[in-house]
């Protein structure tokens, strides 16, 4: 059976009542079951923010493993590019030139991984959505935010790898090989 309570302050109580009649009629609390929607309402959001709490620490793990991805890739650029940048800084090109050129495109780098992220998604949420018949909703702004922050990702790795770039030894870098 389902009983509803007309006024929801009052839904413990009426609970409490149901539970105490059940227990009068057949003195034992295994041949039935009462249960109140807001207890399985609190069960399922406390499931949900455990779920909440897991995919951010999988979101936090993937950045970081995607960071440490970025900042390798960019110290391989630097390291191939050695001799450009010491030519560049023998002609006269200032720290904060080669610090800019190497964090544009880490930016860069980042940001089209992010819009092809983004791309990928809303392709795979479409075919999902047609297969299952069911309706998706895809945000634009969230979009946007995604791949602003891939951006950002890429900028705070890209820091150590343009500022050893911005920091090489002109000499030195010309006779790199």
């Amino acid at each position: 059976y389902t009983f509803t309570a007309l006024d929801t302050s009052k839904a413990d109580e009426c609970t409490t009542v149901i539970k105490n009649f059940l227990y009068e009629t057949f003195k034992d609390e295994d041949l039935y079951r009462v249960t109140a929607m807001s207890e399985m309402l609190d069960s399922l959001n406390e499931q949900i923010a455990m779920m909440s709490g897991m995919l951010g620490g999988i979101a936090g793990i993937s950045l970081l493993v995607a960071g440490v991805s970025v900042m390798n890739i960019m110290l391989v650029s630097v390291t191939e590019r050695t001799q450009e940048i010491g030519l560049k800084k023998a002609i006269g090109a200032r720290k904060s030139r080669i610090l800019g050129q190497f964090l544009t495109e880490a930016a860069v780098l980042t940001s089209l991984g992010g819009l092809i992220g983004v791309i990928v998604g809303i392709v795979l949420a479409q075919i999902i959505s047609y297969v299952t018949t069911t309706p998706v909703a895809i945000s634009a702004p969230a979009a946007v935010g995604a791949v602003a922050f891939s951006m950002i990702i890429g900028v705070v790795f890209g820091v150590f790898p343009s500022y050893k770039a911005a920091n090489l030894n002109p000499i030195d870098a010309l006779r790199h090989e």
